[in-house]
């Protein structure tokens, strides 16, 4: 599913500095460290207004992007359906002195109806297969791109007007069919930014509602 020495690389405690922030990456998370996706949101993220914002990190992993709205001014929220990527997000909020609102939510099922946000960042799963174990739902979107599906169902009502999602993919993932879902929900959207890194493609895409 991974290259085989990053899965062994992420059997380990690993900790990660970026910026004023001190991550821990518990074994078994996405290293944010190690992914172009998750630099190119990070990068996003520096150049983005936040200050008194509403900002939620949907399947949030370690927390990091969650970590850093904090720093830069957002009202920060974190989310994961993986109870295990839940307790790392609090942990690194709280190792970091950061007030970060952390959700066990399945994309936004079991997020308070109130919470409404002006920015969401996301670094979804690709691979069309579904998860196994706990550890999966990082990589695996379901057979039928279930979690596309039920993402951009409730995008409208989860976006504050003028909102924007952010959304890390890779070539290697099916982007048409991504977005074709996308369309059939109304949700707008538009490349912002491509990055190619030797035999890697990864691009940024910007979803708002109707």
């Amino acid at each position: 599913m991974v290259r085989p020495f990053y899965k062994f690389y992420a059997r380990s405690l690993r900790t990660w500095q970026y910026k004023d922030l001190d991550i821990l990456v518990m074994p078994g998370m996405f290293h944010p460290g190690w992914f172009t996706t998750s630099r190119l949101l990070l990068s996003r993220l520096e150049n983005a207004d936040l200050q008194g914002k509403t900002f939620l990190e949907l399947g949030c992993g370690t927390g990091t992007q969650a970590c850093r709205a904090a720093q830069l001014g957002a009202e920060s929220a974190a989310s994961d359906i993986a109870p295990a990527a839940c307790r790392n997000a609090l942990l690194n909020a709280e190792r970091n002195d950061l007030k970060v609102k952390v959700f066990a939510s399945d994309i936004f099922e079991q997020i308070p109806s109130e919470y409404i946000f002006d920015t969401i960042f996301v670094n979804p799963p690709f691979l069309a297969r579904y998860p196994e174990a706990e550890k999966d739902f990082a990589f695996c979107c379901g057979e039928e791109f279930e979690y596309y599906i039920a993402l951009f169902q409730s995008l409208n009502q989860r976006l504050a007007p003028g909102g924007e999602l952010v959304m890390a993919l890779a070539k290697s993932c099916a982007i048409d069919r991504v977005l074709e879902i996308a369309d059939l929900e109304g949700i707008k959207h538009e490349r912002i930014e491509i990055s190619r890194r030797w035999a890697e493609t990864n691009y940024l895409y910007r979803f708002t509602r109707d």
